[in-house]
């Protein structure tokens, strides 16, 4: 048996879902080799923690946005590469602990098809984060959807993980090939059983952003003006989500994640950045948010309505 990807007719399939789907060419390879990725990942053993973005839409379907990263934390597992016990201090010894793992993870690292590498753009000198890309080789070129990246990208760092939900993921080629009963032709590359971080703390971890940042000038908007519709997105599932797992409720974990230094602020409801009063820095996170909407492919939601939907969350479930 062989991988998708290494079937000749793997371009044709590309064109076939990115047709009946209404989506680029290359958003849909890009959507494959995300999948497979993570599938690698797990099949060679590493133990690993799925968040952000991509996590909250195909772990748990809250967005229609595509996210063309994987935010990550990976441990060993049975790899048996060198472990990182000190991620907070950046003395000579954790410093260089940090650096042997993400550099033994990517030369461990294995994802069939693809060449994987840590990214030569990297610029954290305490080694906290490392950014892995996994290069494959394209059917349809990136270029053309004008924002994607040629690669999988994989940013891998300690974070908070708990509480998680374990998910079965797969892609949009995945689902093709089983809607048209060709799936069993192919070696299995759909990571089950991923541990995908609860939504809500992702919430909170985008609202602590927007905090920080949307109000900062020297802040780009394109770095997070993504935030919006994604806290939104969740607050409107909140009813629909697993249960909060050794919390009595949304803001004991919020006072958890504060307590663990892992959110710098509890969001408040009257914090500027979910206000956008009138003026230059609004005009420019608005702008920033219609550059992004070749990543979505359902109905979007207004920066406007996100902050409305926002500043009600907070006041109710926060304050």
């Amino acid at each position: 048996m062989t991988f998708v990807h290494d079937d000749p007719e793997f371009a044709d399939l590309l064109r076939i879902v990115a047709a009946s789907r209404g989506l680029a060419v290359s958003l849909i390879e890009k959507d494959y080799w995300v999948t497979h990725a993570l599938w690698a990942l797990h099949a060679q053993g590493f133990e690993v923690w799925f968040k952000g973005g991509t996590s909250l839409s195909k772990g748990f379907g809250l967005i229609r946005r595509f996210s063309e990263d994987l935010d990550l934390k990976v441990a060993p597992g049975s790899t048996g590469i060198p472990v990182a016990q000190n991620w907070r201090s950046e003395g000579v010894k954790a410093t260089a602990a940090r650096r042997g793992f993400f550099e033994a993870l990517a030369s461990t690292l294995r994802v069939p098809g693809a060449r994987v590498g840590l990214d030569p753009d990297a610029d954290d000198p305490t080694w906290r984060n490392a950014r892995l890309q996994v290069r494959y080789p394209q059917a349809e070129p990136t270029a053309r959807a004008g924002w994607m990246r040629p690669f999988v990208l994989l940013e891998v760092g300690d974070a908070r993980v708990t509480p998680f939900v374990l998910r079965d993921l797969g892609s949009l080629v995945h689902d093709e090939l089983e809607r048209l009963g060709r799936l069993d032709a192919y070696t299995e590359n759909r990571p089950r059983g991923v541990r995908c971080v609860h939504p809500l703390v992702t919430l909170i971890e985008k609202l602590d952003a927007l905090q920080r940042r949307a109000s900062i000038e020297a802040n780009e908007p394109a770095a997070f003006v993504r935030h919006f519709e994604d806290a939104a997105r969740i607050i409107e599932a909140e009813a629909s989500l697993p249960a909060l797992a050794d919390h009595a409720d949304v803001r004991a974990l919020a006072e958890d994640m504060l307590a663990k230094r892992q959110i710098r602020a509890l969001p408040r409801s009257t914090d500027p950045a979910f206000a956008l009063p009138q003026g230059p820095r609004t005009d420019a996170i608005r702008k920033a948010s219609d550059a992004i909407a070749p990543m979505f492919w359902g109905a979007r939601m207004s920066l406007d309505a996100a902050c409305v939907a926002i500043r009600a969350w907070i006041s109710t479930r926060l304050e």
